[in-house]
């Protein structure tokens, strides 16, 4: 895309004129590509497009929740629509000026300190989204309907959900449709349903890719910044992890600041258990998109150790 379409011109203010595109893209995939807006020269929005209109949605209502919840963790939504081709959605933010990776004890501990104000400050009755509005952790679709308690969310929106999607990307695994049974029926309930549950808002899929430092605007001041979030209702510990699949965040900075605001949950001997359920997801999410393999076998490990110790 050499020009903006007209229906992003529209839904911004002041004179068309004033916007203009880079003269080369950020970033290309196969479900999404990012560039900024210029305004009268300046880098002034983000901008994403793709064929997908969940991806664009979800990714839209995400920023709106999370912009609301904690003013400032992310980038503010300015607008999204179609294009008037009709070929392509549209997401428009604010841009991060002067974005970098967030790095030392001081950004995680303040990261820590903007996502347990998230987790617990930004809450619902019911986990997933109360219009079921589906959001996107990369290119995977996610079913959020609302509902009630965390264990049948998990077990059926997220596990056995993403095993059906393994199955349609990547054929029939007897091995994985038998490990997915058990820990569906056995583990998942096993785990979570004695916990103290509540729905929170979370980012989605928070590895360190998804998460920088900006300047503040008005202080100077390092602060952190999310963004790419397929946000819905979960429990809190469900963000963690991606966050431990990929690391980045170390025990004595973001893990420590963390738990001091939102302790793990009880039993506390089961919470790394919980977390490799968590991370469960993650694993097999990236089997389904990247054609099985390391990810696969890692799915089947994790799997294998939580039925040995939980069925």
């Amino acid at each position: 895309m050499s020009q903006l379409d007209p229906a992003i011109l529209s839904a911004l203010p002041g004179p068309s004129t004033d916007y203009t595109l880079p003269s080369s893209l950020h970033s290309i995939a196969s479900f999404g590509t990012t560039t900024h807006i210029n305004k009268c020269g300046v880098p002034t929005y983000f901008l994403k497009y793709a064929r997908s209109k969940k991806l664009i949605e979800g990714e839209y209502r995400a920023l709106h929740l999370i912009s609301k919840a904690v003013p400032g963790f992310c980038p503010d939504p300015v607008a999204s629509g179609q294009f008037n081709d009709g070929s392509r959605y549209f997401v428009v933010a604010s841009f991060l000026k002067d974005l970098r990776s967030g790095s030392g004890r001081v950004w995680e501990r303040k990261l820590a300190e903007k996502l347990a104000k998230l987790h617990t400050e930004a809450t619902s009755d019911v986990y997933g989204l109360p219009d079921s509005l589906p959001t996107c952790c990369g290119a995977t679709a996610m079913p959020n309907p609302p509902t009630t308690t965390w264990s049948e969310f998990y077990g059926v929106h997220r596990l056995q959900f993403i095993l059906d999607e393994n199955t349609r990307a990547n054929g029939r695994d007897i091995d994985l449709d038998r490990l997915g049974n058990k820990v569906v029926e056995k583990v998942v309930p096993r785990l979570l349903d004695g916990i103290k549950s509540s729905p929170s808002l979370v980012h989605g899929d928070l590895w360190a890719g998804n998460a920088g430092a900006i300047n503040d605007s008005e202080t100077g001041e390092t602060v952190p910044v999310i963004y790419d979030a397929c946000a819905f209702y979960a429990d809190s510990e469900f963000e963690l992890g991606i966050m431990r699949m990929f690391g980045g965040f170390s025990s004595g900075g973001f893990y420590k600041r963390y738990h001091e605001l939102v302790p793990e949950k009880e039993p506390r001997e089961e919470y790394e258990d919980r977390i490799r359920l968590y991370r469960l997801f993650h694993e097999l999410n990236h089997a389904a998109l990247f054609g099985g393999g390391w990810y696969l076998d890692q799915a089947k490990s994790s799997m294998r150790a939580l039925i040995k110790k939980y069925e």
